[in-house]
């Protein structure tokens, strides 16, 4: 059996509440999706990521370049 840690960005904001970022590549987007559901109790938004981050960004299932990210706002 192989452990999988992921890396997801919890981020305060001004109003108190966390943000969630969750960086994926087209393989995971769906485990993503979901993952993001279970946990937040909520729906994500959904973008994809822009060129400039796309150089310097992981994936957060595995080291493939990130191509979108889920969040819990923009």
């Amino acid at each position: 059996m192989v452990d999988l840690c992921i890396t997801i960005k919890s981020i305060p904001t001004t109003k108190g509440e966390i943000k969630v970022r969750i960086f994926s590549c087209e393989s995971h987007i769906n485990h993503a999706l979901d993952m993001f559901v279970a946990e937040q109790k909520t729906f994500p938004m959904l973008e994809e990521l822009r060129n400039e981050e796309k150089l310097s960004t992981v994936c957060s299932y595995c080291e493939n370049s990130a191509l979108y990210i889920v969040s819990s706002e923009n």
